[in-house]
């Protein structure tokens, strides 16, 4: 540190000599000069901002100014009101104060460059060893962060969870070589990237796959704006676990997506472990019928049939679909979404007597009941007449 006559205070930084640019060093190219110039900033501890040049008619540079990120002051900005013409300040923060450090090249007759002017007092602190690793000079995306972020991406990790792992798999985030805010400008450059193309890359991926697996059965719709509104695929092992399990299937459209709000609906059986196994999958745009329709079409062609009894929600749409897609199946409906509607169906008090849901699930819950058996354990209970549930 220096104290100059004025009592300006100035930073020199203390580093090797062959490290530090000196007045009269030639480098054959610019880019040369640049980047010794950028390592020796990463070294001493400041980042560096390109401020300006002078280029010939044809375009070649003549002179090149490079100064430390916070030469010069920030100005103002100011915003006007539609309404009056008072002026608001709008403040910003900024890191300027007004640091003198630069370095100039200058063209030389042999067509390289030369150090022509060099500052390398700074009117701040230099950046501290600790916290020289979240330098902008020091950051920097390789090839190996970004296809960690893509690979992470893929299983929808997003880009502050993909830097946290990064850096536990590097000892720490001192090491990753960027910051949290880089991971998230490229997971955002690769979602601008794919906006447009997301679709047909989807589609291309699986028509591929049908074209190396045979036994991959897939199909989509657009609609009239051209946008993707159905998908469905089934691959060799869902359509083998339908040959073997599809006597009973259910298929439920509860989730939708964030980004797309597409419907997913998987259509799922039971195996012989009493374990879940799904035959097909499904996206659609709306829950109407001719898209259930369109699905159950497809899902009968990929199957080669139907399946005996299908359980579904309440959704007369799918009602109607199955009716028509899936004439000789039996149609049922999830208990499930049968005793969640109870409450409303009974009255908040009577849902909350212990006893009457106790007796109600022996008869709902009770194995191996036949139909007759079944109501007359309903007329037993004294709840049949007064319950359109029940019915």
């Amino acid at each position: 540190m220096e104290i100059s006559p004025g009592n300006t205070t100035y930073w020199v930084p203390k580093y090797d000599a062959k490290m530090k640019p000196t007045v009269g060093q030639q480098f054959k190219r610019l880019e040369d000069g640049i980047e010794f110039y950028e390592k020796y900033a990463a070294l001493v501890g400041f980042d560096v901002r390109r401020s300006g040049d002078r280029k010939n008619k044809v375009g070649k540079v003549l002179h090149k100014y490079l100064v430390c990120s916070r030469e010069g002051f920030k100005q103002v900005a100011y915003l006007e009101k539609r309404e009056t013409s008072e002026t608001v300040k709008r403040r910003r923060p900024s890191n300027r104060v007004g640091c003198g450090a630069h370095i100039k090249f200058n063209t030389i007759g042999n067509g390289g460059y030369e150090v022509t002017s060099f500052e390398e007092r700074h009117t701040h602190r230099l950046c501290e060893e600790q916290s020289k690793p979240f330098m902008k000079v020091n950051r920097k995306l390789d090839m190996g962060h970004k296809d960690f972020i893509e690979k992470c991406g893929k299983v929808n990790i997003g880009a502050s969870k993909s830097f946290n792992l990064y850096g536990e798999m590097v000892g720490g985030v001192e090491h990753v070589g960027a910051t949290s805010t880089d991971f998230k400008n490229h997971r955002r450059k690769i979602l601008a990237y794919m906006k447009e193309r997301d679709a047909q890359e989807l589609v291309a991926k699986c028509q591929e796959r049908k074209e190396y697996w045979p036994d991959y059965y897939f199909e989509y719709a657009v609609d009239d704006q051209q946008q993707l509104s159905r998908i469905f695929w089934a691959d060799e092992h869902g359509r083998k676990s339908f040959a073997h399990f599809g006597d009973a299937m259910a298929f439920d459209a509860t989730y939708k997506t964030n980004r797309y709000s597409l419907v997913f609906v998987p259509f799922t059986g039971v195996d012989n472990h009493k374990k879940s196994t799904t035959f097909a999958t499904g996206l659609i745009a709306k829950e109407d019928v001719e898209s259930y329709t369109w699905l159950l079409h497809h899902f009968k062609r990929a199957m080669g049939g139907e399946p005996i009894c299908t359980t579904t929600d309440q959704d007369p749409a799918m009602k109607i679909a199955i009716a028509n897609v899936f004439p000789t199946t039996r149609h049922r409906y999830c208990m499930w979404h049968i005793m969640t509607k109870v409450s409303d169906k009974v009255g908040a008090n009577l849902a909350k007597n212990d006893d009457f849901r106790r007796r109600l699930n022996d008869i709902v819950w009770k194995n191996n009941s036949t139909a007759e058996e079944f109501e007359n354990d309903c007329v037993d209970f004294g709840y049949l007449h007064t319950s359109p549930m029940l019915k």
